[in-house]
């Protein structure tokens, strides 16, 4: 069965602050991709978060592969950066949900996630 991913998420800090986002291009399965990162100029806040921090990394490094699966609480994505820790997307069935990577050595929650809303 196939999923089908939102094509941005929406990332906000551990405090509640916008971070950035996340785009997707999926393959034609819809569990694994390509993914960039965006800082978001609204929210100094964000960008000096941890999350923020993460992010910029990310937009800096390009283009990133990632691979997604369903499970009982809704949806993993895993993006896999080259020379960085991977970073886990753990989403429920509306794609909303928190951001865990490694930071300061230490798996810890980050941030979360949201689709973004398309407009009519």
């Amino acid at each position: 069965m196939s999923i089908e991913l939102p094509k941005v998420l929406s990332l906000f800090s551990d405090k509640g602050d916008h971070a950035g986002f996340m785009l997707l291009a999926c393959d034609s399965s819809s569990t694994q991709g390509d993914c960039v990162f965006m800082l978001s100029p609204a929210s100094t806040e964000g960008i000096d978060s941890d999350l923020g921090i993460v992010v910029s990394e990310l937009k800096a490094s390009g283009e990133h592969k990632f691979e997604s699966h369903r499970n009982d609480e809704g949806f993993e994505i895993k993006v896999l950066p080259a020379g960085f820790p991977e970073v886990v997307f753990k989403l429920n069935n509306e794609f909303s949900g928190q951001v865990i990577t490694e930071f300061n050595e230490k798996i810890v929650c980050i941030g979360s996630s949201e689709p973004v809303k398309k407009s009519a």
